[in-house]
């Protein structure tokens, strides 16, 4: 990286091919997440209201039941979606800035 700040030129595909993995990987593990999420909000654990499980009706909110708690369902809810934006985020910051330091450069530039 210059002093300036800009992203050196060859370091630009490296950090693409970079970005393009972490994407390739957290597609990979999307449905892992899913599948864990689904399963903290059935009715055997959180009882989270408004979750359907559409493949075992058994599983399923219980409205008989009360929720476990309800910031907990909210957290999950959200888990997603903060994931994604994190993801996202971090990619379009590594290719606008590029690494903070070089190997061997210290970070006050001294």
């Amino acid at each position: 990286m210059s002093n300036s700040g800009q992203v050196n030129v060859m370091q630009l595909p490296i950090i693409l091919l970079m970005a393009f993995i972490a994407v390739t990987f957290f597609i990979a593990l999307l449905p892992g997440f899913i599948q864990m999420m689904n399963m903290a909000q059935n009715s055997e654990n959180l009882n989270c209201h408004g979750y359907v499980d559409y493949n075992d009706a058994s599983l399923s909110a219980n409205a008989s039941r009360a929720e476990a708690s309800s910031i907990a369902c909210l957290a999950i809810k959200l888990y997603l979606p903060y994931i994604v934006l994190a993801v996202l985020i971090g990619l379009v910051a590594s290719i606008f800035y590029g690494r903070a330091t070089s190997p061997g450069e210290s970070i006050g530039g001294y």
